[in-house]
């Protein structure tokens, strides 16, 4: 429980962070300096910063010029905090942590501390792929550099996480299916946007199915394409109907792919069970 707190209020202020840090990638801004208000310019007191509350309490609109504060700073507040709490029951090791800080269960501090840097690890992947989500669903654009961070952490996730033995043959059958799971998908994205000259695919999602596939390896990734293509296809048929968008109106992707990749990291497994059970298998 405390663990659970503790992930949620760091999800909350870190959320607040990736609203501030998109907005000013997006203006062309570096990410210094105090925050200020996007319509009025004015300087924010902490007051006004406090994720989520302080949107409530000034009932969404800006302390200075009564101008309307988008629903998105709160609600991705919240999503990083969810996500950062479903993120740690996923992997087990917000539990396993609990459990050896609490003395609910004796562990090595060398284990103690491999599960809090894999935690530490999981929680930036988690950002990094938030981060991704909201501008691409703002821009239409991938932010490359962010995806290739992923993709680093990725594998340093998975490095960490090793139990084998340090040798390069072990690294490399150990590596080499998350590494093929990346990059059978994204040579896949990549070959619709080069065949349909960017009209079914954007560039950029070939980056973000590479970060995600070397993320989740093969069986989960299955899971998040299937997800993100089935919920995509659905979104835009609504948008169709309620005549949000047109037939030929281009949508980003890449919040799909993230969408499919989280509930995957969190559900797949069970849906993954679930099916072999119902095939017999």
């Amino acid at each position: 429980m405390m663990i659970g707190i503790f992930l949620f209020l760091l999800g909350l202020i870190v959320g607040s962070f990736i609203n501030a840090l998109q907005y000013r990638i997006q203006i062309g801004q570096k990410n210094t300096g105090r925050s200020y208000c996007p319509k009025c310019k004015h300087t924010l007191a902490w007051y006004d910063l406090i994720p989520v509350i302080s949107w409530v309490m000034l009932s969404g609109k800006c302390r200075y010029c009564q101008k309307k504060i988008s629903a998105q700073y709160p609600v991705i507040e919240l999503i990083t905090a969810l996500t950062y709490i479903s993120f740690g029951l996923a992997s087990g090791l917000s539990s396993k942590i609990n459990e050896a800080i609490f003395g609910l269960q004796v562990i090595d501090s060398a284990l103690l501390i491999k599960y809090i840097i894999l935690l530490i690890l999981l929680l930036i992947i988690a950002s990094l792929f938030i981060l991704l989500a909201l501008h691409d669903a703002k821009t239409s654009y991938i932010l490359s550099y962010y995806a290739y961070a992923g993709v680093l952490l990725s594998l340093a996730y998975h490095l960490v996480g090793y139990a084998g033995e340090w040798q390069i043959a072990s690294l490399y059958h150990y590596l080499l299916p998350y590494i093929l799971s990346g990059a059978i998908p994204a040579l896949f994205f990549l070959s619709l946007y080069l065949i349909s000259k960017g009209k079914w695919m954007g560039s950029g999602d070939s980056e973000v199915a590479l970060f995600i596939g070397i993320f989740l390896g093969s069986t989960l990734t299955l899971s998040a394409l299937y997800f993100a293509f089935i919920v995509g296809a659905v979104y835009g048929l609504i948008a169709i109907v309620l005549k949000k968008s047109k037939m030929k109106s281009a949508l980003p992707f890449g919040p799909f792919l993230i969408a499919g990749c989280f509930f995957a990291f969190i559900f797949g497994n069970y849906v993954v069970n679930y099916y072999l059970r119902f095939m017999g298998l």
